[in-house]
């Protein structure tokens, strides 16, 4: 399964949930703020160690992707 993390207006977080939809990929959207400040924190961090610094995160087996990863 797929996590997608984004932020309230978020127009990426927008585009990416529509291109899984398109390719019929099940994910779960959850606003940053949904999550506990530990667990944002080591999403975060696995983002900045692959230099992906904006949202959305996209979460794939625990490991932070990109959407060309999908």
């Amino acid at each position: 399964m797929i996590l997608v993390i984004g932020t309230k207006n978020c127009l990426n977080c927008k585009m990416v949930k529509a291109n899984l939809d398109k390719k019929d990929i099940e994910y779960t959207y959850k606003l940053n703020e949904e999550l506990s400040e530990e667990e944002l924190n080591i999403y975060v961090n696995k983002a900045r160690v692959k230099g992906l610094l904006n949202f959305p995160l996209i979460v794939k087996d625990e490991e932070i992707i990109t959407i060309q990863e999908i």
